[in-house]
């Protein structure tokens, strides 16, 4: 039976769209309208994370279909998604992080790794493979009861557990999927959403200015917004930068 192949267009375009302004445009006119260059931040890792958390939790906020919440991982904030419709909690991570954990025994306890053996429980198992474990009872219990309350929703709702992959670089969303795995990390399912990342076209325009004092003064550094960017920029929240971890430690 699949289960991620039917989500609503709506839902999944949210989803992408999110993820997608904000390792493109989002941190560009962040970065940039802060005066500070990439190459001398710490904290821009953390920085595209919240914004993808700023973006999700607003493209949700109205759907009522939609539970969208932070819930906290130690020190980590991450995003948990839950869609009425389908019975499934979704969580969001980078492709290269999902590998990371996969191939390295001690993250048997990580959360997805608990929270597919909590929901997953009944998706097809291959083989016994070095990363075949069973977590305590409690301590799988206690986490997933933690990641629902801060949703406002019981375990009990809950059919299944997915996850959102991408995969970006240099303000480039390179790929994005959603896949389903069980407490082995093998994926049951897996659907590419890459369609829909050329649905957004760039809110920036690039504009060459011969004046270099004119371009360093400006608000935007050198850029020209279109009406949308500049609708965009005066919805913002603003966040505060904090000096952190990138999120590989984080999580």
């Amino acid at each position: 039976m699949e289960h991620i192949n039917n989500l609503s267009l709506a839902f999944v375009q949210g989803l992408v769209n999110g993820i997608y302004d904000a390792v493109t445009d989002d941190i560009i006119l962040d970065t940039r309208n802060a005066n500070l260059d990439r190459q001398c931040m710490n904290s821009y890792p953390s920085r595209v994370w919240d914004l993808i958390n700023r973006n999700i939790l607003s493209s949700f906020k109205t759907n009522d279909s939609i539970v969208a919440h932070c819930t906290s991982r130690g020190p980590w904030k991450l995003i948990a998604i839950f869609d009425k419709i389908s019975g499934l909690l979704f969580t969001i991570m980078r492709e290269e992080r999902f590998f990371c954990i996969k191939n390295d025994r001690k993250n048997a306890h990580h959360y997805i790794a608990l929270l597919a053996q909590m929901f997953n429980i009944a998706l097809p198992k291959g083989q016994q493979t070095l990363f075949d474990y069973e977590s305590d009872e409690n301590e799988v219990k206690k986490s997933v009861e933690r990641i629902c309350d801060d949703l406002f929703i019981s375990p009990d709702m809950v059919k299944h557990h997915a996850i959102v992959l991408f995969s970006a670089k240099n303000e480039v969303l390179n790929s994005i999927r959603c896949i389903m795995i069980n407490r082995n990390f093998e994926e049951c399912e897996s659907v590419s959403w890459n369609k829909f990342i050329n649905v957004n076209e760039s809110t920036i325009v690039p504009q060459i200015d011969t004046n270099d004092n004119q371009a360093y003064n400006s608000p935007n550094r050198g850029l020209k917004l279109t009406a949308k960017a500049k609708i965009k920029q005066g919805q913002k929240s603003k966040i505060s930068y904090k000096a952190t971890d990138d999120e590989e430690a984080a999580e």
